[in-house]
């Protein structure tokens, strides 16, 4: 086999890389526009290719993002995208390969964190990331959901997508400090990824709507969502689809209201929402909690620790302790060693230290620890946090966040 070669395209090749990606993941190019419109999230110097000649054969990339960390504040996250490799190139290391580069130069540009969506789950545990959030498919009939009157739902109203340039962003810009898990957005981000609503992004349903909730100081909360009508039921009525793509809310009033008007357009009984925190109060608002079905339940963002030091000490916590782990990292062998972990007054700090270890755990672990959504005493159960089960109760207890991560859209 020739020389395969991995570097960053041009700009001038970013046609050929949308291309070979949206191959990889069983697409077409969907449009002339689609590669300027990427290029403005994924400039061509934060990609990688294998190059077969001249040929694209894997393609990989990382967006520069604000991940929100438990305690409201941001640390710098490499966003692992766009990884596909050809068929007729696997079994060759390419991966890998491209990989280490990849988190090589995070590490080397002062990333402490990595994270991605999975296409596949058994792929990037053995390069150490590990699952920090989920996130459930909700599926109901608004025929059979009645919200209790204790729900706190209010009128909201219809905004057109200019209206939306507008007032979306700051509400989102205030969740954003209130959930780990969530990223924060440029400017050229929502124009290149949440406003856009050409033809092809459709998949059948009509183009974008756009509601709000008006709170006391203004706009609190709101909804983009997309519908498709639908054959009529067996009884002759309607029976369309709403399909939720983004729902934000500040307050319980914004989120009930939002929710409630979801349950409410005439002809679209069956509400969708697929990306949904697993702590989302829907059930608790209506009568009937069986009527909210959780059809699913996904793992969502993926978290790979760079540098345990800074990742620990930049995050708050909710709970004091101390402790002493070992980190397990074959892929980086330079973040493994012991660490000694204090946290006092929610502060942590974390130090390399010449000692014996409590715990025994490799990176993929703590990186799903890290956001405050995984269970400690469950990878100790499964023998991935390795020690006395006092010591994992530990680590769990002081890792755990009330309010669990989540990642509001795919990267």
């Amino acid at each position: 086999m020739p020389e395969i070669t991995i570097r960053p395209i041009t700009p001038e090749e970013y046609p050929a890389f949308t291309t070979a990606f949206m191959e990889g993941f069983a697409e077409d190019l969907p449009s002339e526009t689609f590669p300027d419109l990427f290029s403005e999230m994924l400039p061509a110097e934060r990609t990688l290719a294998a190059f077969d000649g001249d040929d694209i054969v894997g393609t990989f990339g990382g967006f520069d993002l604000d991940l929100t960390v438990p305690g409201g504040s941001s640390l710098k996250m490499e966003g692992t995208t766009v990884v596909t490799v050809f068929p007729t190139h696997r079994r060759q290391g390419l991966l890998r390969r491209m990989m280490d580069l990849h988190l090589q130069n995070a590490a080397d540009a002062g990333f402490p964190l990595a994270g991605l969506w999975a296409s596949e789950t058994d792929i990037y545990g053995r390069f150490g990331y590990g699952i920090a959030a989920y996130n459930h498919n909700v599926e109901f009939d608004s025929r059979t959901v009645e919200f209790r009157p204790e729900a706190p739902v209010e009128r909201v109203r219809r905004i057109t997508v200019d209206e939306a340039r507008q007032v979306l962003p700051p509400v989102f810009d205030n969740v954003l400090k209130t959930r780990s898990g969530m990223y924060a957005r440029t400017p050229g981000w929502w124009e290149a990824d949440v406003f856009p609503d050409e033809e092809w992004m459709r998949h059948g349903r009509t183009k974008k709507r756009y509601v709000v909730h008006d709170g006391p100081d203004g706009v609190d909360g709101y909804l983009i969502y997309r519908q498709k009508s639908g054959e009529g039921s067996n009884d002759g009525h309607a029976s369309g689809t709403v399909s939720v793509v983004e729902m934000v809310a500040e307050t319980p009033a914004a989120h009930a209201s939002l929710w409630s008007y979801l349950a409410s357009i005439d002809g679209c009984p069956n509400v969708r929402r697929w990306n949904t925190p697993i702590d989302d109060p829907l059930p608790a608002m209506v009568r009937e909690p069986r009527r909210i079905r959780k059809t699913a339940t996904y793992d969502n963002l993926w978290i790979r620790i760079l540098d345990v030091e800074a990742a620990l000490g930049g995050r708050h916590y909710e709970a004091d302790g101390t402790i002493t782990f070992s980190i397990v990292d074959p892929f980086r062998p330079g973040t493994e060693g012991t660490y000694r972990f204090e946290v006092v007054d929610g502060v942590g700090e974390c130090a390399r230290i010449d000692a014996d270890a409590a715990l025994d755990l490799d990176i993929d672990v703590l990186g799903a620890l890290y956001l405050g959504g995984a269970d400690g005493r469950a990878y100790h159960a499964a023998g991935r946090i390795r020690g006395s089960a006092e010591a994992a109760d530990v680590l769990d207890r002081v890792m755990r966040t009330v309010v669990a991560p989540w990642c509001d859209s795919v990267f």
